[in-house]
């Protein structure tokens, strides 16, 4: 053993560690009663119960794309001409009869509801990134009538809405989260 370590080994070592500040595995001792996770003076402490939850931050971010996703639908970014050409409106028009197929692509269509229902969800998601907890109530009742716009129109984007609120809800359930947005008040 070196003279350092015998003089560390001493029981005033973790006196005179305190008093100098430093630490235990600064000079090479394993890491015991007094290792790296207790607090180091002149250092910050770090607070596991005020810490920003990961849980939240993807609940965030599920919410701003699910009100990309109402906001690109009402502008119409989503939305294509119709996916058959004339010939087969032709045929399925003369086997089953003139108004077995629509001509107009209008059905189920709410433009304003969804851009307005996506406005709100943006603000609504920057609210509870900002730890405002009763956003998270709004969100689930405009994620719930968002997909239900959806069904009835019969949109593709309904089975998008349906994942994005489950991960989105389930992810703002979490005991952190929770904890978090209640710390907020």
């Amino acid at each position: 053993m070196s003279p350092m370590s015998d003089t560390l080994a001493h029981p005033a070592a973790p006196r005179l560690r305190a008093m100098t500040g430093t630490s235990s595995t600064e000079h090479g001792e394993p890491a015991g009663q007094d290792g790296p996770d207790q607090p180091v003076p002149g250092q910050p402490v770090k607070d596991k119960a005020n810490a920003f939850p990961w849980q939240l931050a993807v609940s965030v971010v599920t919410w701003i794309i699910f009100g990309g996703l109402l906001v690109a639908s009402a502008l119409g970014v989503g939305t294509t001409t119709s996916g058959a050409d004339q010939a087969s409106i032709d045929t399925v028009q003369g086997a089953l009869g003139a108004d077995s197929v629509s001509s107009s692509g209008s059905g189920g269509q709410h433009p304003t509801a969804y851009l307005m229902i996506g406005l709100v969800m943006l603000l609504m998601a920057l609210m509870l990134l900002i730890g405002q907890g009763w956003s998270r109530f709004v969100l689930g009742v405009l994620a719930l009538v968002a997909v239900i716009l959806y069904a009835t129109g019969g949109r593709w984007e309904a089975v998008v809405a349906f994942v994005l609120m489950i991960v989105g809800l389930v992810f703002l359930l979490n005991r952190n989260t929770l904890r978090y947005l209640n710390q907020q008040r």
